[in-house]
């Protein structure tokens, strides 16, 4: 009886490679909630605002749960070509969720950061908008074209496929250079490093050079592979974005906590108005009802100082 040949050898490597990816995957991410979870329950569950429970239940548990269904159907489970082609779907459909529901987050992040800024807002919304449509088109267009191994794992997709990936990585890239312009505006002020605008433009930066990696390796792996492990860099694009998604959530969420932030660590712009400063938690006043030099007084409503104080009112009406 003649044994496996050299192509089914490779086959079977390529499918192991691509299960023990998936794993190392799902332990990072469950890892990483584990260690943070102290954190996870101060910042997210006994804090309001149910909107940031929601998304971080979906970003962090949902994902490790779905994660750990795929790992487990696709090493067992027996499709037909039409079940595989479903199944794909699903895993597809959640993994543009679970971008989508991370990118609004930094979308959220963004608008804070531009002081509420309509027009910012409207060209975030636009290029969001243009994102989901270029991801639906291209999966309309490649799903039905796609071929499928015994264990419904990807065996071939059209090149054309990439886009998918790249339309996200186009709109992460736009995120990323909105922050850096904002920073740069403001890269004459000295800054705390528990500042609201630090934490921002920190998490801005390294969340957009993990999923611009994570995004750039699917898209290789889809253009250069025409095997299973075309579809290895998906369970890493599950885990990255969880990790993104919820640790940005987390760190505006460490801002609210008393003490976190003081007011030694927030910007001021000092005025020669001989008026003498009160301190008033988040910001600096200062009271023009004080006498200037030890016999006037001046009769005028306190001016608040903090160069950043904007920035805190919007977020915590936002995300706080």
């Amino acid at each position: 009886m003649a044994g496996p040949s050299a192509q089914d050898l490779i086959v079977i490597a390529d499918k192991r490679a691509v299960t023990t990816a998936a794993g190392a995957a799902l332990s990072w991410m469950i890892w990483d909630t584990i260690i943070h979870f102290d954190v996870e329950v101060e910042c997210i569950w006994r804090r309001p605002k149910l909107w940031v429970k929601i998304a971080y239940a979906f970003i962090r548990w949902l994902t490790i749960f779905h994660a750990g269904a795929v790992l487990t159907l696709n090493g067992s489970a027996r499709f037909s070509t039409s079940g595989c082609r479903g199944w794909l779907i699903h895993e597809l459909v959640y993994m543009e969720v679970l971008t989508l529901v991370v990118e609004v987050i930094l979308v959220m992040r963004l608008y804070v950061l531009y002081n509420q800024n309509k027009i910012i807002l409207w060209a975030m919304i636009t290029f969001f908008i243009g994102e989901i449509s270029m991801m639906i088109a291209v999966l309309a267009i490649v799903l039905p074209r796609m071929t499928f191994d015994s264990d419904c794992l990807v065996a071939a997709a059209p090149s054309f496929f990439m886009a998918y990936w790249l339309s996200s990585l186009a709109f992460e890239t736009f995120l990323f250079v909105l922050t850096l312009v904002a920073f740069f505006k403001s890269v004459k002020r000295e800054h705390g490093r528990h500042s609201i605008l630090y934490v921002f433009v920190r998490d801005g930066t390294w969340a957009f050079a993990l999923i611009f990696v994570c995004l750039l390796l699917n898209t290789l792996m889809y253009r250069l592979n025409k095997n299973p492990l075309a579809g290895m860099g998906y369970y890493w694009g599950l885990s990255v974005m969880s990790f993104a998604g919820s640790h940005v959530l987390l760190n505006i969420r460490r801002l609210g906590i008393p003490n976190y932030l003081s007011v030694t660590t927030l910007p001021t712009i000092h005025f020669n108005t001989g008026a003498r400063p009160v301190e008033t938690g988040l910001t600096t006043t200062v009271d023009t009802h004080a006498p200037s030099d030890g016999t006037e007084s001046t009769a005028v409503d306190s001016v608040e100082m903090s160069a950043l104080s904007l920035l805190q009112v919007n977020y915590e009406d936002i995300i706080a």
